[in-house]
């Protein structure tokens, strides 16, 4: 078994595992619409320590992110798949915009509002310009990819993206009803989740 840490809490996970998997397993916050077929890029994470113990960015991460994207550490979780046994720390797209997002509402003693927005704006301007100006390249490579009726509706099963994403809202919100799980927060255990296949 293979620990892999995401959102800042640690996870059990196997080799050949991808992070999407790992994430969505632990109603961890992540993205996952396109059901792991590499064209919603809502799984984006940014890999803080441990990159080498994932696979080469793939084809569909090429497509997707650009190289400055990249070499700032940041991947799609349906495309790193674990391949080591050591260390692995990610910050999902989703949680690090939460936070983003909560610093300019709540500044931290010390910041500004307008100084906690630029990262948030800056994140907003790279993700939209992964899919705006890379288009249509993208969109083609997609289509070639997996054809026009995935492209068109990747999700396999419908229940399970519904159940995966209520798992991942309560447990963000908190079940005790006191709001928006903190970073460094004691978190409640997620209810046991469904079978996820190993790719």
């Amino acid at each position: 078994m293979v620990q892999v840490e995401i959102n800042d809490e640690v996870m059990d996970a196997k080799l050949g595992e991808r992070l999407v998997a790992v994430a969505r397993r632990n109603a961890s916050h992540i993205g996952f619409y396109c059901d792991g077929n590499g064209l919603c890029t809502m799984c984006e994470c940014r890999v803080l320590s441990g990159a080498d113990q994932l696979n080469e960015p793939t084809e569909v991460e090429h497509t997707w992110l650009s190289d400055e994207r990249m070499a700032d550490g940041y991947r799609l979780g349906c495309q790193a798949a674990l391949r080591g046994v050591g260390s692995v720390r990610v910050l999902t797209r989703a949680e690090e915009m939460r936070r983003q997002l909560d610093a300019v509402l709540s500044p931290p003693p010390g910041t500004t509002v307008v100084e906690n927005l630029r990262p948030l704006l800056a994140n907003i301007a790279a993700v939209n310009w992964q899919h705006i100006g890379r288009w249509p390249f993208n969109l083609i490579d997609s289509l070639r990819r997996l054809g026009p009726v995935t492209l068109l509706w990747p999700v396999t099963d419908l229940n399970l993206l519904v159940s995966d994403t209520v798992r991942v809202t309560q447990r963000l919100l908190g079940a005790n009803g006191k709001g928006l799980v903190v970073a460094g927060e004691e978190k409640p255990a997620p209810p046991p989740p469904p079978a996820h296949e190993v790719v």
